[in-house]
């Protein structure tokens, strides 16, 4: 077994309990260390688990945060009556579903330790917010604010789950 730890240091690494040290080193791939530090350390499960069970927690959070921005969404999309306005609104609507979509799928990958997978749905969710941003004018600061915490979100899971072999 000492063998197999020394030649694929990563899977041991997989298997230690996140440390502090850990998770200030993960966030400073982020462009905002204190928000993905803050984010990580909201869930009081964080210190408790393996590297593994940090990227559950980032799946975790970003699916609570993208419900609560399509809740938002929906909200613009029912009180907007301007064609004009709403149709970005729908777009980010259309947005946000494939991101839960692509949440639940990682959750899976995560699962049946296909992390090439969960990879490539943390990806998506950072593409998907950016997407939305793209379609969205000034007029709409709320959910620009939103969308944007959203991107920082998904930056922290794409970040997170970089580390899995």
């Amino acid at each position: 077994m000492l063998a197999i730890l020394l030649i694929c240091p990563t899977y041991a690494w997989l298997s230690v309990k996140v440390s502090e040290n850990m998770l200030i080193s993960i966030c400073s791939w982020h462009e905002d260390p204190p928000f993905c530090l803050q984010t990580l350390q909201s869930d009081h499960r964080t210190p408790l688990v393996d590297h593994v069970g940090l990227t559950n927690i980032s799946i975790h959070l970003t699916n609570v945060a993208a419900k609560k921005s399509m809740a938002l969404i929906r909200s613009l999309v029912n009180k907007t009556t301007d064609p004009v306005l709403k149709a970005p609104f729908e777009v980010c609507l259309e947005l946000y579903n494939s991101i839960l979509g692509d949440l639940e799928y990682a959750k899976t990958a995560l699962t049946t330790h296909d992390y090439f997978s969960v990879k490539v749905a943390s990806d998506r969710c950072m593409i998907d917010t950016e997407n939305c941003r793209d379609e969205l004018t000034s007029s709409a600061p709320p959910f620009l604010q939103e969308n944007n915490e959203m991107r920082y979100i998904c930056k922290t899971q794409v970040i997170v789950s970089s580390h899995l072999p």
